[in-house]
């Protein structure tokens, strides 16, 4: 992990950060984007369709990116980072809201709330929460970056664990019936957390304590 950063440049990133969503802030107060589609690159689709910045994104639509593609986008209290060849649902099914990630890499951060969330390979049961998730057909990765989850292998859900974190403090690999804790914290940054969180006029907890982490892992 990279050492704490100064509180020049967390300031920093937190304007960069407004900048690149289309916020402004005067006089310390957030006017929020509007939900929806907030950065487009490369090919991104909504069910299917090619989608463009602003357009809404609901419950019940598919997005998906292309592998140069890479999309931005908030959902009532939640915001996500969708990475090259992903595809995530987010479904409602017997009026609760899940979101499943078929494929690709995705981060995330959630307002309260209780979200289910899936790959192949894992359910995750989250609240409130910043996480990171990849799925590989039946191996995955994930990083509560913060929050609280119950993450239970789909091969075996007995096998559930239930934790905490901070400052992902425990990622894992999940590989069939196998949790895997692993030291790597990969391919996702505290800036893009910060990101996610300003879109929703949220700081993440380590934000807030100054407890800032370089540009990449």
């Amino acid at each position: 992990m990279s050492k704490a950063l100064s509180r020049r440049t967390l300031l920093q990133w937190l304007a960069g950060s407004l900048l690149i969503v289309g916020n402004r802030a005067v006089a310390g107060a957030f006017f929020l984007p509007k939900p929806g589609l907030q950065k487009v690159k490369g090919t991104v689709r909504i069910n299917g369709k090619a989608a463009v910045v602003g357009q809404l994104v609901s419950w019940g639509d598919e997005v998906s990116t292309g592998a140069d593609g890479e999309a931005v986008f908030t959902l009532d209290r939640d915001a996500y980072l969708l990475r090259a060849n992903s595809k995530v649902t987010l479904g409602v099914a017997a009026a609760e809201q899940f979101i499943k990630l078929h494929s690709g890499k995705m981060l995330s951060v959630f307002g309260p709330g209780p979200k289910t969330i899936s790959t192949q390979a894992v359910t995750l049961g989250i609240r409130g929460t910043g996480c990171y998730l990849e799925a590989h057909g039946q191996r995955s990765y994930f990083c509560l970056c913060y929050g609280h989850v119950v993450l239970a292998p789909t091969a075996d859900p007995r096998k559930a664990i239930e934790y905490s974190t901070v400052y992902h403090d425990q990622p894992y690999w999940i590989d069939g019936k196998i949790i895997v804790p692993t030291k790597d914290v990969i391919n996702h940054t505290d800036a893009e957390l910060i990101m996610l969180e300003a879109l929703q006029n949220r700081r993440p907890p380590f934000a807030q304590e100054q407890r800032i982490g370089g540009g990449g892992y």
